[in-house]
């Protein structure tokens, strides 16, 4: 009897340790001054100690019609990273999860959209968050992801500020190359007959090659890049854009993920490899995963599994890093 006792409470002790290190998401609310509004975010914490100098910190973006409960509820977000910085997969990190409307993580106040949510958070979020969370404060420790618009929006935020961001992950980014000048004066309805015509272009009976990967416009863009949808805008802001400056000026880039489904019900696997090949042609770090699956959380819940062991690592001090 006194052995099975014995043996239950070591059970016990054993099976204590991977609750004790289960690390939990947090809501959370404060004043942005961009948007001169609150802005709602939810925050997994680790759990344990953090290490000298803070754990680094990754900021993970929602997709179009959702908000900062997306993670958290349809990605299921918190049981993978508790999975896996438990099995030591990856180092323990804080994820941060705003929500950005669908503001496709531009500053969008001067033309009437969403409001100025690039800056709110790189600038009134990142601000807060090192102001009252142990993490780290430097370009070393903070990546950026995202899904969907969230993926356009992680690039956008990385591309626009390589001194904050270390790395950056896609996840089905909306991703499109920028609107050639013959095209600029076509409206949203022309630009949905001609996107295929634009893509597939057939040299001659036997070859089809792949061309310019046109946006979709409509009213999911919901006035970020002006109302009606203004190209020069949308060229100004987009993520080719930001790329092409930065590899004409000799300037580094974040190390960059891209991955995305090939039955991706809105093509945006065209936009993914573009963007890989033309930061490999620019001669920058770029890793491309085309897996199976649809424009779909299932999908997500997945692919966001390699693209965080792909953030972390990029950490340099990995051992200081994941110190308890």
């Amino acid at each position: 009897m006194r052995r099975l006792i014995h043996l239950f409470v070591v059970m016990i002790s054993f099976a204590l340790p991977s609750w004790s290190m289960a690390g939990e998401i947090r809501d959370a609310t404060f004043k942005s001054a961009a948007l001169n509004a609150d802005l709602k975010v939810n925050i997994y914490l680790p759990s344990g100690t953090a290490p000298p100098g803070g754990w680094p910190a990754l900021y993970l973006l929602h997709g179009h019609d959702g908000n900062q409960n997306s993670w958290r509820d349809l990605g299921e977000i918190e049981k993978t990273l508790n999975r896996m910085i438990s099995a030591g997969r990856i180092a323990p990190v804080v994820v941060v999860m705003p929500g950005a409307q669908n503001s496709w993580y531009v500053d969008s106040g001067v033309q009437g959209g969403p409001g100025d949510f690039e800056t709110a958070i790189s600038r009134d979020l990142r601000q807060h968050v090192e102001a009252t969370l142990p993490v780290r404060r430097d370009r070393e420790g903070r990546a950026v992801a995202g899904l969907s618009m969230g993926g356009f929006g992680a690039l956008r935020l990385a591309y626009a500020r390589p001194d904050l961001y270390l790395s950056v992950a896609s996840l089905s980014g909306a991703i499109w190359h920028n609107i050639p000048a013959a095209e600029m004066k076509k409206t949203p309805v022309e630009f949905q007959l001609i996107q295929d015509d634009r893509f597939f272009q057939r040299a001659d009976p036997h070859t089809v090659l792949s061309g310019i990967v046109l946006p979709s416009t409509g009213d999911h863009f919901s006035g970020s890049f002006g109302t009606p949808f203004d190209a020069r805008l949308f060229n100004e802001k987009n993520i080719f854009t930001l790329a092409s400056e930065r590899i004409a000026r000799g300037e580094a880039l974040p190390a960059t993920y891209l991955t995305c489904g090939g039955e991706d019900g809105l093509h945006l696997w065209r936009g993914t490899i573009a963007l890989h090949e033309a930061l490999l042609a620019g001669g920058r770090k770029s890793k491309l995963r085309i897996t199976d699956g649809d424009h779909v959380w299932s999908l997500w819940k997945v692919s966001i599994v390699d693209a965080l062991i792909f953030i972390d690592s990029q950490w340099p001090n990995k051992e200081i890093v994941a110190a308890q």
